[in-house]
Order: structure tokens, then C-alpha cells, then sequence
């Protein structure tokens, strides 16, 4: 569906606003003592009233982890998360497959600075002179991907289209971020070890470190709570519902993304790292500061699946994030100071991605406040029963069925003054009357309401059966006012 923008504008997130469903200390308490966690913990409840759903994990000087939990795992069964539910973590995925191939070097299965053409034969020169090193810092010169998210792909046909892709330029010492190259390093996995890439890293990564809820297809999902992934009013499900084989995700994201896990876990696997067991000394150093060092962007280098940062805070943080359009995961270490914060959401909400840093900064800038990032976004059945419904009512009446004198009345009295300064009263007429000529009348399907004062209007312009979305802004400083409209229907040409 193309975008028409009229005036301006608008990209819209949507949450439903849920209660919080935990709160919980590792050693009983319900309440903690700690002044930098009181102010986590009534920041967390303010999120959690803005629309955040999921779980949260932070760990501080102060003694055991704080876990919060807010909103639902599944709407339609009222199940709410919880600390053990599981959760897509996307790209966090990947910080297992670079631990995999550490562990195998240990094993004295393979080196990191290999070509891979020692393990899969038959390849172009460019492709087999590829090494570990590089896949796993995303140097390799490969593609984002070998297909779309929802492709759902085996490792055959995986392997069938690595042998046919082009590298544009020789591998370089820059960071090209590439789900390819960890899908690559999956199959090599495979090949090198004779295992499935999930029974390896469940055997030699996840039991060792006392993960239980952590896999593709290993554990046993029945006795877990896999949570549902929300993006604005729709349920898409469990991650596994769509978009895997039996085995596992589409090789288009295995060992590169889709990993479902918990919160718990993942503090497990931090603690396991901080020992010996599963990597020793030697491996966690390339783990995390690999020959030659690699630049990501900005002021991070590529670990093997983790990014390495120079903090605001003059300290480092070991990092990594995952999201698929509905599922967000964020996972900070910074493992000198005895921090860790882990982020996991199930449902789509603008300022997700910023939870992570807020919490840091609770920790680092104590007792400045941090600030609430989430954008609070309520699903509705009808239009409300207040100014900003009556708006949008004569503004669909309009629409339908509206004559060049309503149209200038409407531009009086329901349109703000910045709108009306920007363009004249003729000019809006025009674009009204545009936009009425390409909706008419329509069936409103779903409502958004976000932070009291924008509307997300999805609809069936009844005049030619299309789909359509309108979004109303309105400003509260002068009686809400419509101050912006935007609109994305079935056309192809842009109009103002």
C-alpha cells in the first residue's frame, strides 16, 4: 500500500494497555530496598501504563535481579507474562551461533581464520576464501539475507543460493550487518559437527549454563507459556505458528535469529559467561574482541554476535537487540560494573527500543529520573465519546458526502491555526476535496487511539472495495483542534 502524505505525515506505534502481572526479586522480597531499584521499579509501573508488555530483568551492586512483568502472553486466554514466559529474542540469537563456533575451535574442530571452502566444497573462489572471522563479524561482503522473513526456506535451498550469490566488493575490515553470513555459520555448524545446529547448542551451550526454556524445537513448549506476538490491535500468534519448518525456523533466520527464550535464561547464560565452563579466558577475549577489530557504527566494534560499545557513561557495555515487527529483546552487560538489564516485549510500541538505556541510566546518572519512553496506543471498538471523536466524525461525514461550503466550515472550526497559517483556506479545500475523491465514503474497520490526540483510522473506502489507513493529529492547545492528517491508500501518485 503506497503512502499519501496531506500536510504531513505520520508513523504510528499501538499498545494495549495492560496491568502489571509481576514483580519479583530472585531472594523473595517483593519490594526492594535499594533506592536506584524503588526508582527502576515505579519507572517499570510507568511503562507498564504506557502500553509495555513483556519482561524485564535488572541486575545492580545491590544484591538479586528485579524482574517486572506487564501485560498479556495471550489476550484471547488471559494468560499474563510472567518471569518463565518465552519470548522470540530475534538477533540475540546470535551471540549462540558465535559461542558455537568459539566452542568448537576449543575443540580443536576448526580456527576462527579458516576459509569455509575447507568445510563446503565446490565453491567460487570469492565465496570459499570467506573465513569464520568474518562471518562472524559480518565482513564478509554477503547480503543482509537470502530471503524475505516470512520465506520459509530449507538448508538445501539455503545452501543453493549462497552458492549463486554475487559478492559486489572483496570481503573488507568494514561491518556490513548480514543475517546471511549466520546462516552460513548455522549450516557449517551442521557440517563440521554432524548435529543439528539446535542439538549442539542445546548440548554444549544451554544445559551446561542451566537454560530449560531455550531452543527452537528442543524444549517442550507444552509445558511452557510461549508468548503471542501483538502488533497494533492484531495477534499474529506464537513465533511458531507461521514462518518455521518442523525443525526450526526458516533457514532464512536459523542461527541468525528467531532463538525463543526467557528472561531467566538469558541471566543464566550472563552468568555462565562470566565463568569458564562453557568458554575459557582465551575464547571469551575473541568472543568479545576479535583480531582484527572491526568497527559496527558509531562508537561500537563487532564482537562474534554481540556489539561492544563505549557507553555514555565512560564505561563499556557488551550488547545485543533483536526485533521482528512485534517481539523486542534488548540485553546489556556491563560486566565490570555488575550490571545487566534484560528487555523482553511481545508486543509492537514506539519507544521500546529506548526502555534498555532509561534503565541505565536509573543505574549510572542515580538519582536523576529517567524518562518515559513508550508511546501508550489503546485499541477501540468505536470512536470515542469525547472532542477528538466528534472530530473524527465530521471529518468521515466529510469525506462521504461533503460540499465545497461544509468543506470551508470544517476548515474553521475544526482545523488548527498552524494548518490554516501553512496553507490557505483554498489550498486546504483542495486537498480536502483530493483526498475525498479518492476514499468517499468508507467502513471504518480498527481504531487506534495513541497518546490521547492521534488517531490511526483503518478502513474500506466502499466506493472501489480498497483498503485504506488515515491518521488525524490534534493538537491539545486549541481544543484538540485536527493540527495533521495523513493518509496511505491503494494509488500510486502522491498529492498535497
Amino acid at each position: 500500500m503506497k503512502k499519501y502524505n496531506l500536510f504531513l505525515s505520520l508513523t504510528v506505534g499501538s499498545v494495549l494497555l495492560v496491568a502489571s502481572a509481576c514483580t519479583v526479586r530472585e531472594n523473595g522480597a517483593s519490594h526492594p530496598e535499594d533506592p536506584v531499584l524503588q526508582t527502576i521499579d515505579r519507572y517499570l509501573d510507568g511503562e507498564g501504563e504506557n502500553g509495555f508488555s513483556g519482561t524485564v530483568l535488572v541486575k545492580t551492586p545491590a544484591g538479586a535481579p528485579l524482574i517486572k512483568c506487564y501485560g498479556m502472553a495471550n489476550e484471547e486466554l488471559g494468560i499474563p507474562n510472567n518471569p518463565d514466559v518465552v519470548y522470540n529474542i530475534g538477533s540475540i540469537t546470535k551471540q549462540f551461533t558465535g559461542a558455537a563456533i568459539l566452542k568448537l575451535q576449543m575443540m580443536g574442530k576448526l580456527t576462527v581464520s579458516d576459509s569455509i571452502s575447507k568445510y563446503i566444497p565446490g565453491l567460487p573462489t570469492e565465496l570459499g576464501s570467506i573465513t569464520f572471522h568474518q562471518l562472524l563479524t559480518h565482513t564478509s561482503g554477503l547480503p543482509f539475507d537470502f530471503g524475505s522473513n516470512t520465506e520459509i526456506i530449507t538448508r538445501d535451498e539455503l545452501l543453493n543460493r549462497f552458492r549463486q550469490t554475487t559478492i559486489d566488493k572483496k570481503p573488507t575490515g568494514r561491518s556490513n550487518y548480514s543475517h546471511a553470513g549466520y546462516n552460513i555459520l548455522g549450516v557449517l555448524i551442521e557440517i563440521i559437527t554432524g548435529m543439528d545446529y539446535e542439538a549442539f547448542i542445546h548440548q554444549y551451550l544451554f544445559k551446561p549454563a542451566g537454560m530449560k526454556r531455550t531452543g527452537y524445537r528442543t524444549p517442550d513448549w507444552a509445558n511452557s507459556v510461549v508468548a503471542h506476538g501483538y502488533r497494533f490491535c492484531n495477534d499474529w500468534g506464537k513465533p511458531m505458528d507461521s514462518g518455521w519448518l518442523d525443525d526450526g525456523p526458516s533457514w532464512t533466520r536459523r542461527a541468525s535469529g528467531g532463538m525463543l527464550s526467557t528472561a531467566t535464561d538469558l541471566y543464566a547464560w550472563h552468568l555462565a559467561l562470566l565463568g569458564n565452563d562453557i568458554l575459557d579466558e582465551k575464547s571469551k577475549k575473541q568472543y568479545y574482541y576479535p583480531e582484527p577489530a572491526v568497527q559496527a557504527w558509531g562508537n561500537s566494534a563487532s564482537g562474534y554476535g554481540w556489539l561492544i560499545v563505549k557507553s555514555v557513561y565512560n564505561t563499556e557495555v557488551i550488547a545485543h537487540n533483536g526485533w521482528n515487527g512485534m517481539f523486542f529483546a534488548d540485553f546489556l552487560r556491563y560486566i565490570k560494573e555488575d550490571i545487566t538489564i534484560i528487555v523482553l516485549s511481545n508486543r509492537f510500541r514506539d519507544g521500546n527500543d529506548l526502555l534498555a538505556s532509561e534503565l541505565a541510566k536509573s543505574v549510572f546518572k542515580y538519582p536523576q529520573k529517567p524518562d518515559l519512553v513508550g508511546r501508550k496506543t489503546v485499541c477501540l471498538d468505536t470512536l470515542p465519546n469525547n472532542r477528538i471523536g466528534t472530530l473524527t466524525r465530521n471529518f468521515l461525514d466529510l469525506l462521504a458526502n461533503g460540499s465545497d461550503t461544509d468543506f470551508r466550515n470544517f476548515i474553521k472550526q475544526d482545523i488548527a491555526s498552524q494548518m490554516i497559517k501553512k496553507y490557505s483556506n483554498d489550498a486546504l479545500v483542495d486537498s480536502l476535496q483530493s483526498l475525498q475523491n479518492k476514499s468517499g465514503a468508507v467502513k471504518v474497520r480498527q481504531i487506534r487511539l495513541y497518546d490521547n490526540r492521534i488517531i490511526t483510522l483503518d478502513v474500506l473506502q466502499l466506493k472501489d472495495n480498497q483498503e485504506a489507513s488515515m491518521v488525524l493529529l490534534f493538537d491539545e492547545n486549541e481544543d484538540y483542534r485536527i493540527r495533521r492528517i495523513s493518509y496511505s491508500g491503494p494509488e500510486d501518485r502522491k498529492f498535497r
